[in-house]
């Protein structure tokens, strides 16, 4: 789905049911585009005969804008010709201007009509935009409607947020979630022992609501870098309550990310409306791997093949042998198996470490799923993160994909930090006991492999640095409980890079 249409809830327009006007139905239609340009949203309200499609003329229109529970702006208007026509442009400003008509001078697809521009900040972001429209006159400014139509509408931007996180095998990963139905909420979170992720966004469950939206659609991208949710199949549930696995649907075909769309139709919307308990006034999203954590999937630069990988046993670690099993599938013939011939190499920071070229076995059956298994012994030096690197499939240079895998997992194990480091850390951050008994624990620790350091480039510098204060906090804060295990860890991950903890 491309980015061009604005969703009203869910579409680029929606018509409102049937009113009277006098003795004829009219219908309001409104039609939204967001991409005359990344800072304008345009939105046109018209007034029309139901039974003919032809526009009422001389309509007066009040119009008020609320976003997140905040009015923003409302403005009067009589068009002739039954159009009213909005353009929101963001703006430095926090303050709001509203230009009462004029002609157009931005430029735009309406064709010489009035159009009111209103500018501020508060534009910038997508989500729900939720209009009041009250029309009081209708074929004749003296035929003043009593009582007026008086219509709620809810059309919705898409918003995009990105989320940092320092995940403990794969580092620094960028997860970013775009919305197109309201602004998330500030809780995003993800979970790595479950690899999870989870936020949520604010959401009337009355089913008044509901009869308006007719999919409610949200996306969440995930860089190819982050092996562990290159997943075949996720699930999801929202408000705890699990979905159909047919709202969720993965998209491969870029080289640098995955698309996982999440999509519920009214109808599911409506039947999760009548079991929930949980979270009454928002939508709260988690999306994980299915049980199974394998096969990881992905697809060629060139969209012609889908890859699937597996192996055994599950925790690779050095010294030890590996069976990789994967299956090659040809897109353009419906996924099936297909033999073609392929390069794979293995890499560890840049080097390569392993390579094997053959022809994939099409053959596979419920008992073998994967059928191409290639043996690899992993060497004793290598540790964290290798690539298995797919190239040249059936002699196409376009043909390659890449599946990052971690030797020597950290599992997250929220147990493994015993008392009395706690203890000595709540000592060392009210100057109880100094720098050098607190980083010699640690280093114990480190070195029994109590506290697990994923592997951390160090950078040279001298033993006699100062410790820095938000370490000190950190260590305070983790004594009391206030945070957990995995942001402790990540400050000491902090002292071993900087050289002040050495690990032999």
């Amino acid at each position: 789905m491309g980015m061009t249409n604005a969703f009203g809830h869910g579409l680029g327009y929606e018509i409102m049911p049937p009113e009277m006007l006098g003795s004829k139905l009219v219908s309001l239609e409104i039609s939204s585009d967001t991409w005359p340009d990344e800072y304008t949203k345009e939105i046109t309200f018209s007034l029309f005969e139901t039974d003919t499609g032809v526009n009422v003329e001389n309509v007066t229109y009040f119009i008020m804008l609320t976003k997140q529970n905040e009015v923003l702006f409302d403005v009067t208007g009589q068009r002739d010709d039954g159009t009213f026509m909005l353009k929101l442009h963001t703006t430095e400003s926090d303050q709001i201007t509203v230009e009462e008509a004029g002609s157009d001078f931005f430029g735009s697809l309406f064709d010489g009509g009035e159009v009111v521009n209103v500018k501020g900040n508060a534009f910038n972001s997508g989500g729900l935009y939720e209009f009041k429209v009250i029309i009081t006159t209708g074929d004749d400014y003296s035929n003043v409607l009593s009582p007026p139509l008086d219509y709620d509408v809810g059309i919705s931007f898409f918003d995009k947020t990105l989320h940092n996180i320092n995940d403990i095998n794969f580092g620094q990963q960028q997860l970013d979630v775009i919305t197109y139905y309201e602004l998330i909420n500030d809780d995003f979170n993800y979970d790595s022992s479950k690899k999870m992720i989870s936020y949520s966004m604010p959401f009337d469950w009355s089913e008044k609501n509901i009869e308006q939206i007719s999919v409610m659609h949200q996306e969440i991208i995930i860089p190819k870098t982050f092996g562990d949710l290159l997943v075949k199949n996720f699930s999801a549930s929202v408000n705890g309550i699990q979905v159909p696995d047919n709202v969720i649907t993965i998209d491969d075909f870029s080289p640098e990310n995955r698309v996982v769309h999440l999509v519920l139709n009214q109808n599911e919307i409506s039947q999760l409306s009548k079991k929930i308990q949980d979270y009454p006034s928002k939508m709260h999203f988690s999306i994980m791997p299915s049980a199974d954590n394998l096969p990881l999937a992905t697809m060629t630069e060139n969209a012609q093949y889908k890859l699937n990988l597996s192996w055994e046993p599950q925790n690779i670690k050095s010294g030890s042998t590996t069976m990789f099993y994967f299956q090659i599938l040809d897109a353009f013939l419906l996924n099936s198996p297909v033999p073609v011939s392929y390069d794979l190499s293995i890499f560890h920071d840049g080097e390569k470490i392993a390579q094997v070229s053959d022809v994939s076995v099409a053959y596979s059956d419920i008992a073998t799923p994967m059928p191409n298994a290639v043996k690899f012994n992993v060497p004793n030096d290598i540790t964290g993160l290798i690539t298995l690197q797919f190239e040249n499939l059936n002699g196409s240079e376009l043909a390659d994909a890449i599946f990052p895998v971690i030797v020597n997992r950290v599992s997250i194990d929220e147990t493994s930090i015993p008392d009395w480091i706690k203890n000595n850390a709540g000592w060392w951050a009210s100057d109880q006991i100094p720098d050098s008994a607190f980083l010699q624990g640690i280093q114990f620790l480190i070195k029994e492999e109590v506290i697990v350091i994923p592997p951390t480039e160090t950078s040279e510098s001298s033993s006699s640095q100062e410790v820095p204060e938000w370490i000190k906090n950190n260590a305070g804060w983790w004594a009391e409980g206030q945070i957990d295990d995995n942001t402790f860890v990540s400050g000491i991950q902090y002292l071993v890079k900087v050289g002040i903890i050495k690990v032999s």
